[in-house]
């Protein structure tokens, strides 16, 4: 085989290779595109009881969520912090105290409830968060200046909050989702422990895959209603 001959022959296998890893990226785009994509997040833990059943589950099924924490119980409970990391769920502040972001005088501060929260997070993980979600879903546009963090709100209120029934809980998440969804719900009640698996179950039976808020803003999912709970 003369030498022009092989250096063709080898053009072509190259050439062949480019093409089919060009269409395998392709596809894997176009599937991962096809895809519905989710978020479960959990607010005010970590729990005493409730956060580590949750992740029980959470870890039973596979699935990564999104934990906001609230600072003082972080430096409670930061056993349950280190699971989470481990579990490669992502945790977002919540301020420290729980304190209402939406008026000009925060009794400790912004900064105050912003950093001690991060500083808590960091103490129990080793990484400082970079999204948060301000209590009761609200801040003043003044107050979400002095937040260096992503602001993540919801899309989907189970209102575990308030109802505190299985049933209704997971009827008001699974009749509301669709893709890009962020579902608010509360590792701070036994209804909401007792609703997840079902919710889980319903949801990927539907096609939906779980995913933390910082992925799902990576896939471009985030809805562009999250600046509708601002002031």
């Amino acid at each position: 085989m003369n030498i022009l001959k092989t250096k063709k022959i080898i053009s072509f296998v190259i050439c062949v290779i480019f093409v089919s890893a060009l269409f395998g990226i392709t596809s894997d785009a176009k599937e991962k595109e096809n895809k519905k994509y989710i978020a479960l997040t959990f607010d005010d833990g970590p729990h005493p009881v409730y956060t580590a059943k949750i992740l029980d589950i959470l870890e039973e099924k596979k699935i990564a969520a999104t934990f906001f924490i609230v600072g003082f119980r972080a430096e409670l409970h930061p056993d349950a912090l280190k699971r989470m990391k481990k579990l490669d769920c992502e945790i977002g502040n919540h301020t420290y105290s729980h304190a209402d972001l939406s008026g000009n005088n925060v009794k400790n501060g912004v900064t105050y409830e912003i950093e001690k929260c991060s500083e808590a997070i960091f103490a129990a993980t080793g990484e400082y968060p970079v999204v948060y979600r301000p209590p009761f879903g609200k801040i003043s546009k003044a107050n979400e200046k002095r937040v260096p963090l992503k602001k993540i709100l919801w899309t989907v209120d189970s209102l575990d909050w308030n109802i505190k029934n299985k049933d209704k809980v997971i009827r008001n998440v699974v009749k509301n989702v669709k893709d890009g969804s962020i579902i608010l719900m509360h590792d701070f009640y036994e209804s909401t422990l007792r609703a997840l698996p079902d919710i889980i179950e319903v949801l990927s039976d539907e096609g939906y895959e779980f995913v933390t808020v910082s992925e799902l803003a990576a896939l471009k999912k985030i809805s562009h209603l999250q600046e509708y709970f601002l002031d």
